[in-house]
């Protein structure tokens, strides 16, 4: 089997929004971050964070988080993709790792619905910015 190829998605950038401390609860930490803002830049896919939107993330007892994040993307052209990633945060360094998928209806972007993505993201400020690529 031929090694992977990793083809440019889309520079997507995250502005953090409100963050909620839930706390030590009987099934784990959790901490939950909501987007504020959002934006996906690529070849094949132009759009925006809309709506409700966040990172349903679990701290562990060292520096790293796991990442349970959700987005609804209205591209440019009107098509609504719903995106979630679960992935890992390294919060000594500031990095972020993530496996994206994707669901939408519209046709235009339905080869969206077979791809597996992958992505690094860094810390800058009070965003979250990615580089994002379809795995082959």
């Amino acid at each position: 089997m031929p090694p992977f190829e990793l083809v440019p998605l889309a520079t997507v950038t995250v502005t953090r929004g409100d963050i909620r401390r839930l706390g030590e609860t009987p099934f784990s930490r959790r901490v939950i971050g909501s987007i504020a803002d959002g934006r996906w830049e690529g070849e094949r896919i132009k759009g925006s964070m809309i709506g409700a939107g966040g990172d349903w993330a679990i701290p562990t007892a060292g520096h790293i988080m796991l990442l349970d994040v959700r987005q609804l993307v209205e591209t440019d052209d009107g098509a609504l993709i719903y995106v979630t990633y679960m992935g890992r945060c390294d919060r000594e360094r500031g990095t972020y790792t993530v496996a994206p998928t994707f669901e939408t209806s519209d046709e235009r972007y339905a080869w969206l619905n077979g791809i597996q993505a992958v992505g690094q993201g860094r810390s800058v400020g009070d965003q979250v910015v990615y580089e994002m690529f379809e795995v082959r």
